[in-house]
């Protein structure tokens, strides 16, 4: 069964105010990590059963040069060793949705490490002085970021979040150059009611395809996914859970090469433990007309259909003095959804969180356990594959080439 959630200690999360072209933070940043960077070298991994995509592998041998993979038989000059008899390799994991870079510290960050979580995509950059901060750390989830959102003047998300408002006559064009020439590696687009037109996101969609850059549509209800559906964004963020899914919609989303990644932990915590994530959501506790149920037979349906999709969380951290959505336990849980709720086998459950995810975000240099490819590298205790619930049996951590060495699955 799943780990349910503790409640949450005040909320450490930075306030930003965007103004114009400019992001400002209230607050001071401070990075102070807990752990070092452990440092390069070669590490040869004998006797470990590695995980392909379909199944695990007899025993063999992995060798991590640097920071990628090398070949098998590449042992010369090995600075360190690791029996991995009774042990399960796979690759590192990846969070589709985490909202954990605008922190001014690294205290997420490294909760999110701490539990196996190699490369996540932050959904929406509030202060991008701060994600950059996140960028590219070694030893440390490697973090891509969203910018700030475009969301509607009057919507749930413009009440609770600082966001980058956007009006019928905002020039797209202005929008992606700005979001891009910050730094952001995607463009986050909120589809809901009193958001931005469905002409305007069709517009932004469009420019980004242009330049070889992915959009992401937060779509939490059926009006949200009507939107993304019509404006071909490249991935569908989140799942209805106030009506079921057409066939229609569904055979869409396939033939628009659409990716969707539902989030289910996040919706289970708001309708089954803690009504009060429905504010963070809906922007109301009021649950309305949406219900649990709604989630579960949408992923189903979308699995059946051969929808890719993607593991993810909309993890936050300690959100307000009730909620709390831990980052890298919710992927564990994720995964435990996907498995024990919406059908699918463990191993296609793995691949929703390493080489699906990476195929679908663009990450060629990731996502298995190849040679050439990055060294992120998950050591298990116990097979996954028998129960998926044991991805939490970390053994040890790789992120591209170092080991983790700071304390395993912090809380």
């Amino acid at each position: 069964m799943r780990l349910h959630f503790l409640l949450a200690l005040p909320t450490l999360l930075s306030v930003a105010h965007a103004c114009g072209g400019h992001v400002y933070a209230t607050t001071s940043t401070s990075y102070t990590r807990r752990s070092t960077p452990g440092s390069l070298g070669k590490t040869v991994i004998e006797d470990v059963r590695v995980f392909n995509g379909l199944r695990m592998s007899a025993p063999r041998t992995v060798v991590i040069d640097q920071e990628l993979i090398s070949d098998s038989g590449d042992t010369e000059g090995a600075t360190q060793t690791i029996s991995g008899t009774g042990l399960f390799l796979i690759p590192g994991l990846i969070d589709s949705h985490v909202h954990v870079a605008d922190f001014p510290n690294f205290s997420g960050h490294e909760n999110l490490t701490s539990y196996g979580i190699s490369t996540a995509m932050h959904m929406a950059c509030h202060n991008y002085t701060i994600c950059a901060m996140h960028k590219g750390v070694p030893g440390l989830t490697n973090i891509l970021t969203a910018g700030v959102p475009a969301v509607g003047p009057g919507s749930a998300h413009s009440k609770t979040f600082p966001s980058q408002l956007v009006y019928p006559n905002s020039n797209p064009v202005e929008l992606v150059d700005w979001t891009l020439g910050n730094g952001s590696d995607y463009y986050k687009i909120t589809a809901e009611p009193n958001g931005p037109t469905q002409e305007l996101q069709n517009a932004i969609v469009a420019n980004l395809q242009t330049r070889g850059k992915q959009s992401m549509t937060h779509a939490s209800t059926m009006l949200g996914y009507y939107q993304a559906l019509a404006s071909k964004t490249n991935g569908i963020q989140h799942i209805p859970d106030n009506g079921r899914l057409t066939k229609a919609m569904i055979q869409q989303i396939l033939a628009q090469g659409q990716y969707v990644t539902p989030t289910m932990t996040i919706f289970y915590e708001a309708h089954v433990e803690n009504p009060a994530v429905l504010q963070f959501l809906r922007g109301s506790t009021d649950p309305g007309n949406s219900t649990y149920m709604d989630v579960i037979k949408n992923v189903k349906a979308l699995h059946a259909a051969g929808v890719p999709l993607l593991a993810g969380t909309d993890a936050v951290g300690a959100l307000t003095p009730n909620v709390t959505i831990p980052f890298g336990l919710t992927l564990h849980q994720e995964l435990q959804h996907l498995v024990y709720e919406v059908g699918m086998s463990a191993a296609e459950a793995l691949n929703s969180a390493t080489r699906v995810a990476a195929k679908y975000h663009g990450l060629e240099d990731r996502g298995v356990v190849k040679k050439g490819k990055r060294a992120d590298l998950l050591l298990l205790r116990n097979d996954p594959l028998f129960d998926i619930a044991n991805t939490l049996n970390i053994e040890k951590f790789w992120i591209g080439g170092r080991e983790y060495t700071g304390p395993l699955k912090i809380a």
